[in-house]
């Protein structure tokens, strides 16, 4: 645990950290492609490239085990670091081919941000420079940090500052998120947890909007964790809470981001692993 103390700890990408980083994301990503492949046989709302390529002739009655299949199998490449160029690029189209079929049937689990990553990577890959090892985990948090600047200007550009001053009315939202939660599982506990948050928020108007505010904040200047090592791990702990946050008080957890965010910009299990090396030391 020395190594903490240690400036190149704080700048460099040690492998063990990025084996970690790829076997933790790779285990999302390939959940989400087995959970968003597309049983159906139409495209109804063509998005994206559906828009303009017809994608129907990949959908069969053998397309989820094939698109589940493809996912396993470049994970395993990619975590064992063999050709990555190829790889990474694949990747990126498997990611958008799939997610786009269940955008096109008229899903939105906001999925973009695990394909935009892959396709960084292969960028950094294609470079191949002597900062390889940096870039390709640092252009990944780029795209992170992009993502929550541009939805912080998108209700700064629907709503104004006024986006802040109507925070009384995720009242709203906060009883449909606990809403689907209790129609899902039938827990009455759902709704009165809905009904007991919403109403904290109709009772704490300025505290409801300092906290939206905050959040506004962050998103808006995620850009300052692209710096380096040290910014990126401070804002990803900083955007944690914020999901936290959202999570518990309005039932919404954006997993297709939240995971990314936290694999790339602060990396727990590297941190966990990290621990466990200073326990197994001191048993020695």
């Amino acid at each position: 645990m020395n190594k903490v103390l240690n400036h190149n700890f704080f700048s460099d990408y040690p492998a063990t950290e990025w084996k970690i980083i790829k076997v933790c994301f790779c285990f999302f990503w390939s959940t989400q492609i087995a959970s968003s492949v597309i049983d159906g046989r139409s495209i109804p709302y063509p998005t994206g490239i559906a828009s303009y390529i017809d994608l129907s002739f990949l959908l069969s009655n053998y397309t989820s085990y094939f698109f589940t299949l493809l996912g396993i199998a470049f994970s395993v490449l990619y975590i064992m670091e063999k050709w990555m160029r190829p790889v990474t690029f694949l990747m990126f189209i498997l990611s958008l081919v799939v997610f786009t079929l269940e955008d096109s049937n008229g899903i939105l689990n906001r999925t973009s941000l695990y394909t935009m990553i892959f396709l960084v990577q292969w960028i950094a890959y294609m470079k191949n420079g002597p900062r390889l090892p940096s870039e390709r985990i640092q252009y990944a948090v780029q795209i992170i940090a992009a993502g929550y600047v541009l939805a912080a200007i998108s209700k700064l550009s629907t709503s104004g500052p006024g986006w802040i001053s109507s925070s009384p009315m995720a009242s709203l939202q906060v009883l449909k998120g606990f809403a689907y939660s209790y129609f899902d599982s039938g827990n009455p506990g759902d709704m009165s947890a809905g009904i007991k948050h919403a109403n904290f928020i109709l009772e704490h108007k300025a505290l409801t909007e300092t906290m939206f505010a905050f959040s506004l904040f962050l998103e808006l200047f995620a850009w300052v964790a692209i710096k380096n090592k040290v910014r990126t791990l401070i804002y990803g702990l900083l955007l944690t809470c914020m999901h936290i946050g959202i999570s518990y008080y309005m039932n919404i957890l954006i997993s297709s981001v939240f995971f990314p965010m936290l694999i790339f910009m602060v990396n727990p299990g590297y941190w966990l692993y990290l621990a466990y090396i200073k326990y197994a030391k001191t048993r020695i």
